[in-house]
């Protein structure tokens, strides 16, 4: 009987180290940061939490930066931030995309009409309120060097508030969350997720803006394809909930996108649908 629970405590062990290895990694290829040039002024850095893009005027003084990444991957991006004057735009308040807020204490901060305690709840709560918060709907505008930039609350979506920006002499949109590129959207309710309003901001997209380039918040830089195949994924799954032979054929389909063990998957997808047709 020794013997028999020796051997038990041995294959729990390994399933736990195993375990735990395959969260490890999934969360250190979640914070691998990566750059992409664009221009001399304009510098993308997909992944370290959400993407974040920096643009600076030709003489380096000022620099917009949209989203501060977390951990180590938000120290990687500041470390290549030289401006004395820095502004920066959050597209919401998760964390993923504002923990970095903190490495500038002297940045004007941009996001959307988060109440205190929202942004608290969200972000975390030693993170500094935004400076400027922008109404569901709201524009700003702002002018880095040459580049005219449109800051926009486009209303309640993927989070409570979800802010894009958009660089018109570049025609390249920074979409936040409102769309994930290869990987299974993050839906929580308790931070604002409805599918409904999500759908119809995607749509409002197209008509606000002419895009050649989007940087969504999550996954590889794209162009405005990207939102047609966020709708399809929404649209897809939706249509397929309460058959399961169904979402069994659209799991194996989206089978390659990234997910995240208890956070971010296709079956966390269906549940949030699932719940929110449930409680109409």
């Amino acid at each position: 009987m020794k013997k028999v629970l020796a051997i038990i405590g041995i294959v729990v062990v390994v399933i736990i180290a195993a375990v735990g290895f395959y969260l490890w990694r999934g969360y250190q290829e979640f914070l691998e940061v990566q750059t992409v040039q664009l221009d001399p002024q304009l510098t993308v850095y997909p992944g370290g939490g959400g993407n974040s893009i920096l643009l600076t005027s030709a003489d380096g003084s000022v620099a917009l930066i949209v989203d501060t990444k977390m951990s180590s991957a938000a120290k990687k991006l500041k470390n290549n931030v030289t401006a004395k004057e820095v502004i920066i735009v959050n597209t919401h308040a998760h964390k993923d995309h504002t923990a970095g807020n903190t490495l500038y204490p002297q940045a004007k901060m941009i996001a959307g009409a988060y109440t205190k305690e929202q942004w608290e709840r969200e972000s975390g709560k030693d993170s500094r309120y935004p400076d400027i918060t922008l109404k569901p709907g709201e524009e700003k505008e702002l002018k880095i060097g040459g580049e005219t930039v449109r800051v926009r609350n486009m209303g309640r979506a993927h989070s409570w508030n979800d802010v894009v920006v958009y660089l018109v002499n570049r025609r390249l949109l920074v979409s936040g969350d409102l769309v994930f590129v290869n990987m299974h959207p993050a839906m929580h309710a308790k931070s604002g997720a409805n599918l409904a309003a999500w759908k119809g901001v995607l749509d409002s997209l197209y008509g606000s803006f002419d895009i050649k380039i989007l940087v969504p918040g999550h996954g590889k830089i794209s162009d405005r394809s990207c939102i047609d195949e966020m709708k399809s994924y929404f649209a897809s799954i939706e249509n397929a909930l309460g058959d399961q032979t169904k979402l069994a054929e659209l799991k194996d389909k989206y089978k390659s996108y990234y997910s995240f063990p208890g956070m971010i998957s296709f079956n966390k997808v269906v549940e949030f649908m699932s719940s929110e047709k449930k409680n109409k």
